[in-house]
């Protein structure tokens, strides 16, 4: 029939048919082409997808080593001291999988390792002098912050990265607190060998910094210019991670059978063309033609499903039967695609997450809605659990009766399980910070708390939303208060270094003094803590120890000081009575006179007396000093004063002194009634006696309390004492400063040891020709 066409008539259906199949074949390779470019994009994503998560899980086993060695940073001290580093260490790293040694580094040589057995090879390796380690030391000193240097041979053995922070002490760089990661250690935790799979291989690299050359770690591959790649760069330790298509040239292939398909349905498109055109008589051949076309058209959409990279599954959304599914699909779950077709969706769900399906596919099949997403798990044929984000369209048309939807499935075990074990170092970080027994606070400048770990309540009482509602200044001892805010200014003044050794007391909640040992640091241009951290930790029990220790040894000092000074006093004033009788004994029996050897008798009488006035002396001091049994009671100062008055009340008015007594009525203290007496017989007797010529006496007395103890002041405007001069001496046994008759310098010695006996004590401020005034303070 064909064979008796004109050709001039055949003609113009050949061009036009020619004409059909090139639009056909150019419509169909931009198809192809965007196919194409979808595939690279999906697997550039999942590619980028995978290297975000191992550069998440790098950059997460970072940052617990960057939280492990700053914790080790702060416990150094402003002297460049580190105490109980090894149970410090030791905590650290047990603590946190993450690493495995921690070291310290002075002036950039190893001086402590932990675990030692297993690096100490390293100690007193000098890594500022050594080529392969200056380079990215320095950059650490330089930048001022954490840096992680490597992958480096070690000297002890082995593959790993060292992060290195640098560490200033009062603005100079004292050294290095470090941290050690094996390679291998760091290749685990980046999740690579899980996510590798058979379609992509991984390469690890860093550029030397002493040659420039990029060096590759892994032996997977180092072809990177042949292969289509991803890469990442990781900041902290001017590292790059590829990831590498194992068939670089798949994309292309999976199209080849589309574009073969392609050609063949254009050219397919001009034949019919061209043979609809060319005669009414081939339209019915034609027909049976274009029907062979529609069954080529329809192995091409089974070829692309089955070809799919994500599983997908076509599913009779009235009985939830699967009808077929794609290769991917099969190799997720295991099962053959006859096996899939006899079950339903609901059978390889997991049964917690049915429910949700069930509910949704409902809405599905009510037409409610047109499709929906959601993660579930499934469960494989040998019984194994995946993850998966399923995402699911109806193939009908809107508003009519359901028929089968269509199920894309893509695997996302590997990210799952990435995010869990996230969650669970993050879980176990915040369980070790809230479990310390150091507080951590960050405060804002205002001195408000914005956070507060747990063992605050357990230290102070104070709950973490109470102590948010008061500035954390009002906690601090006042007398401590102004230590505590010159610390404050200078971390203010030094961003990111910790201003450490500051011993202050804070009152709890049930107002108990306790101390405290602070470290501060100012992190206010950190935007993820935006304030001041404090570490701080409850020393009272060694701090009152070490007081303790201060006053036994003051005490000590003390009694040995009065010892000496006691027997050079007897040794010297029992030798010089004793010379005393010698030399008249001698003069007595050298001499004839009668009358003379009377003289050198009364001379004897007097020695005898002088004796005997010094040995009661003495007396009295031992007395004071081994009373231990001396009898206290609560008495009123201002009662004895006036006592004392009215018993110095003939001299005072001989003198015409002007007594002033500003003593209150309420001064009580608990003391020794007769040496109570004493004292202030003592000073008010010395004050009339030691009065300036040519001016009336003036003794004003002053009662007042200071930090919760009564203070008694005497004052006056007497001859006064040259303190330059005397000031050891003042309170000296038979010391005296003036040749008035009667000073023997007694009374002030006995007066001190009576009110150091007491527990208190006593000081003196003087002029000479202006005044003098003690100052006694009680316990």
């Amino acid at each position: 029939m064909t064979d008796n066409l004109n050709p001039t008539s055949t003609r113009k259906p050949l061009l036009v048919g020619l004409l059909a199949a090139l639009l056909f074949l150019a419509l169909g390779f931009f198809m192809l082409w965007q196919r194409y470019q979808i595939l690279l994009e999906n697997r550039q994503s999942e590619m980028a997808g995978i290297i975000e998560l191992v550069e998440q899980n790098i950059e997460q086993s970072l940052k617990y080593s960057y939280s492990a060695v700053l914790s080790l940073a702060l416990q150094i001290d402003e002297n460049g001291k580190i105490e109980n580093f090894d149970t410090i260490a030791a905590q650290l790293v047990d603590s946190n999988p993450n690493i495995d040694a921690i070291q310290i580094v002075p002036n950039g040589v190893i001086t402590k390792v932990y675990p030692y057995k297993e690096h100490q090879a390293a100690l007193n390796y000098d890594i500022l002098n050594e080529p392969k380690t200056r380079e990215e030391a320095l950059k650490a000193i330089e930048s001022r912050k954490m840096y992680f240097a490597g992958p480096l041979q070690l000297k002890q053995g082995g593959l790993a990265i060292v992060g290195r922070l640098p560490v200033f002490i009062e603005n100079d760089f004292w050294g290095f607190a470090a941290v050690l990661i094996y390679f291998e250690n760091l290749i685990d935790q980046s999740g690579i060998r899980d996510l590798a799979s058979d379609k992509y291989k991984f390469q690890f690299s860093k550029t030397d910094p002493v040659s420039g050359k990029e060096q590759f770690f892994l032996q997977e591959t180092s072809e990177l210019k042949e292969a289509y790649s991803e890469e990442v760069l990781l900041p902290d330790g001017d590292w790059k991670i590829y990831i590498i298509p194992v068939n670089p040239l798949e994309p292309f292939y999976a199209i080849i059978p589309v574009g073969l398909l392609i050609l063949v349905f254009s050219a397919a498109m001009g034949w019919i063309i061209f043979n609809t055109m060319k005669q009414p008589a081939i339209l019915a051949a034609k027909v049976k033609k274009q029907a062979g076309d529609l069954a080529k058209s329809e192995l091409q959409f089974r070829t692309i499903f089955n070809q799919a990279a994500i599983g997908m599954a076509r599913v009779d959304s009235n009985t939830g039967m699967i009808l077929e599914t794609n290769n991917k699909f099969q190799e997720l779950l295991g099962y053959s695609n006859a096996e899939l077709n006899q079950k339903d969706h609901i059978a390889i769900s997991y049964p917690e997450d049915r429910k949700p399906n069930i509910e949704l596919m409902e809405k599905l099949r009510n037409n409610e809605i047109r499709e929906y997403n959601l993660k579930k798990r499934l469960v494989k044929k040998d019984g194994e659990i995946i993850w998966i984000k399923l995402n699911v369209s109806a193939l009908w048309s809107e508003g009519e009766k359901a028929t089968s939807h269509i199920a894309l499935v893509e695997d996302i075990s590997a990210r799952v399980r990435a995010k869990e074990e996230r969650e669970a170092n993050e879980k176990r970080f915040k369980s070790l910070v809230e479990h310390s027994s150091e507080v951590i606070l960050i405060i804002d400048s205002e001195g408000r708390a914005k956070y507060a770990t747990p063992s605050l309540e357990r230290i102070t009482g104070y709950k973490q939303l109470q102590i948010a509602e008061n500035e954390i200044f009002s906690l601090v001892h006042p007398e401590d208060a102004a230590g505590v805010i010159k610390k404050f200014k200078e971390s203010r003044n030094n961003p990111g270094k910790a201003v450490s050794g500051i011993n202050t007391r804070i009152y709890s909640r049930s107002m108990e003094a306790l101390w405290v040992e602070v470290t501060l640091t100012n992190l206010c241009h950190e935007e993820s803590i935006g304030g001041y951290v404090v570490n701080f930790r409850d020393v009272t029990a060694k701090r009152e120890a070490e007081l303790n220790l201060i006053k036994s040894y003051d005490f000590v000092m003390e009694q040995n000081k009065r010892l000496l000074n006691f027997a050079y006093i007897v040794s010297h004033n029992l030798r010089s009575h004793s010379s005393n009788f010698e030399s008249i004994l001698e003069l007595y029996n050298t001499e004839d006179s009668e009358e003379e050897r009377q003289t050198y008798i009364s001379l004897l009488q007097n020695v005898s007396d002088n004796l005997n006035q010094s040995l009661h002396d003495l007396n009295e001091v031992v007395s004071i000093n081994n009373n231990l049994d001396i009898n206290v009671e609560m008495l009123s100062v201002s009662e004895y004063l006036k006592n004392t008055l009215d018993v110095l009340k003939l001299q005072i008015n001989n003198k015409e002194a002007n007594i002033i007594n500003r003593v209150p009525a309420e001064m009580r203290i608990l003391f020794n009634s007769s040496y109570l007496e004493s004292i202030l017989l003592n000073f008010l007797t010395n004050a009339l006696r030691y009065s300036a010529a040519g001016r009336k006496p003036e003794i004003e007395l002053l009662g007042y309390q200071d930090y919760g103890r009564w203070v008694l002041e005497i004052r006056d405007n007497g001859i006064g004492i040259d303190l330059e001069q005397h000031g050891d001496k003042v309170f000296g046994l038979y010391k005296t400063f003036t040749d008035r008759k009667g000073s023997r310098g007694v009374g002030l010695f006995i007066t001190k040891n009576q009110i150091t006996a007491m527990g208190g004590t006593v000081s003196v401020e003087s002029t000479p020709d202006v005044g003098t005034t003690f100052k006694v303070m009680f316990k």
